[in-house]
């Protein structure tokens, strides 16, 4: 990433063997970390890569040796003492204040969430009010052609036959 600027903030930087033994991790992991976003690295005046120190802790906690540099491996020490580290006790209140915070902010989500599940129930009843209000009536079952025609030739049929009966009645009244 780019170069930390150094006014007025004292840091320890390590170049990324350092710091992997530093913190008894594998280079590999090292690398995994920074590649993943996990951990970020700083340049030097030269252009080399490396960690601050509490950039490792942050990440990795406290480290598991002190660091070594060995010859051709570069580190930046600032002259002055070193951060004043906090207490136990106001760390852990510090974390304790964090997690009851992030439990605040995980009952407001869950009650935004029970929220908008209430509110897409009842769109979704409305949505299916209204599509039954718009279904069509329903219309009664249309006599088929068929059955009309059946039912006229039967007519016929008895007007013919009650015709051939009364064929003489029907003559007589017609003569007369």
């Amino acid at each position: 990433m780019g170069q930390h600027a150094r006014g007025g903030c004292d840091m320890t930087i390590l170049n990324l063997s350092a710091a992997a033994r530093a913190c008894g991790i594998d280079r590999k992991t090292l690398y995994r970390s920074i590649k993943k976003g996990r951990i970020s690295t700083t340049t030097n005046a030269t252009g080399e890569r490396g960690i601050d120190v509490a950039e490792l802790l942050r990440v990795f906690g406290p480290l598991k040796e002190t660091p070594q540099v060995s010859r051709g491996e570069f580190v930046d020490v600032p002259h002055s003492a070193p951060p004043p580290t906090v207490p136990d006790t106001a760390l852990i209140e510090m974390l304790r204040e964090q997690v009851r915070q992030a439990q605040e902010r995980e009952a407001r989500l869950l009650t935004m969430l029970e929220t908008a599940q209430q509110v897409l129930q009842a769109e979704q009843q409305a949505r299916r009010d209204l599509e039954t209000k718009l279904l069509p009536a329903p219309r009664p079952a249309p006599v088929g052609k068929v059955r009309v025609w059946i039912l006229l030739a039967a007519l016929a049929a008895a007007l013919a036959f009650a015709g051939w009966h009364f064929r003489t009645v029907i003559v007589s009244v017609l003569a007369s």
